[in-house]
């Protein structure tokens, strides 16, 4: 009974929590959105998406008027 538990548990959370947090995008419309796929962001970039690519996410040059920290 404890393994349907958690494998309802993890169903939900696949369908609904993860697709709310992020979405997954292609490193080709990552770089139409002027981002690129990267491991790590630069202190003047912020995250925007995670790309399909294992361990890296989209990340895009901040605006001036955004906090760096």
């Amino acid at each position: 009974m404890k393994i349907f538990y958690y494998l309802l548990h993890f169903l939900c959370y696949m369908t609904f929590i993860l697709p709310a947090i992020c979405t997954l995008v292609d490193p080709e419309r990552c770089s139409k959105m002027y981002g690129q796929c990267r491991t790590r962001c630069y202190k003047i970039e912020k995250q925007i998406d995670i790309c399909y690519s294992p361990s890296k996410i989209c990340c895009i040059q901040r605006a001036f008027e955004e906090d760096l920290s």
